[in-house]
């Protein structure tokens, strides 16, 4: 079996259960354990979002939710050894193992979007599109705008998606794609206020909950992302066959994005 220690938000919790998907793949292995118990541990408690978003029916492997002793001690991040068939995965030795995993067993624990290459990731949304439950769109040809704050904001990471960041890609799609009406979504529209103010654009704040926020994003033609996973997946899930997507370069601060989005605009943003 494989078992999957779930941690985070909606879009961490996306790429550890891909990357569970995607090493059933490559092992052959047909069951999959997820505890879920770790998201209890949080000053703001975290939601299995897996359960609301997932067809976890459609999928032909055995998974199934529950709390277990072992994923407690985080074994895969105290011993992270970088060799084949090593059964203990983290972000450290996910490459090494991706390559030539166990057959038999596998215990994941880490984030799995630091050291994903761009084959896995686009391998992943396929094995994790299949499955999104269905959320009809109706495509917009304007422009998205998403602004992480909370959080993001307490920790520093709202610096590699600064003030700048967002003036330059306002720019960008103006005067390259005539884009001149913003819709904006964010989970801190306090903090998103402080951002716009030096924006000068027409804005129009959207959203009321997760699903419609995941939704949204995907449906426009034109977007603007934090540096956000739950960003990230909403626009690789989109409707990507004529869009244009800015994001920033980093994660977080000096963390580099090495995975890029479909239709992403080369910059240095």
């Amino acid at each position: 079996m494989i078992i999957i220690r779930l941690a985070g938000g909606f879009g961490n919790q996306l790429f550890q259960f891909g990357a569970g998907l995607l090493l059933a793949k490559k092992s052959g292995i047909k069951k999959i354990l997820i505890d879920d118990g770790a998201l209890n541990n949080y000053d703001a408690k975290r939601q299995n979002e897996l359960l609301n978003f997932i067809n976890l029916k459609g999928i032909s492997l055995d998974i199934k939710f529950k709390h277990l002793n072992i994923t407690k001690f985080r074994l895969p991040r105290l011993a992270p050894l970088n060799f084949s068939k090593f059964p203990l995965v983290s972000d450290k030795n996910f490459q090494k193992i991706i390559k030539s995993p166990n057959n038999f067993f596998a215990l994941l624990d880490g984030y799995f979007q630091w050291e994903l290459s761009q084959d896995d990731f686009n391998e992943i949304i396929v094995l994790l599109g299949e499955f999104l439950v269905n959320q009809d769109m109706k495509i917009n040809h304007d422009c998205v705008i998403h602004i992480r704050g909370g959080d993001f904001v307490n920790l520093g990471w709202n610096s590699v998606a600064s003030r700048e960041y967002y003036l330059k890609s306002v720019e960008t799609m103006r005067n390259e794609y005539k884009q001149d009406k913003f819709y904006i979504i964010t989970d801190d529209r306090e903090y998103s206020k402080t951002i716009l103010d030096r924006l000068d654009i027409d804005c129009e704040f959207i959203g009321k909950s997760m699903h419609e926020d995941f939704r949204l994003i995907g449906s426009f033609k034109y977007r603007i992302l934090s540096s956000s996973t739950f960003a990230l997946w909403a626009s690789a899930f989109g409707d990507n066959e004529k869009s244009f997507v800015i994001a920033p370069k980093y994660w977080t601060p000096g963390n580099e994005r090495k995975i890029r989005l479909t239709n992403e605009l080369e910059t240095e943003l």
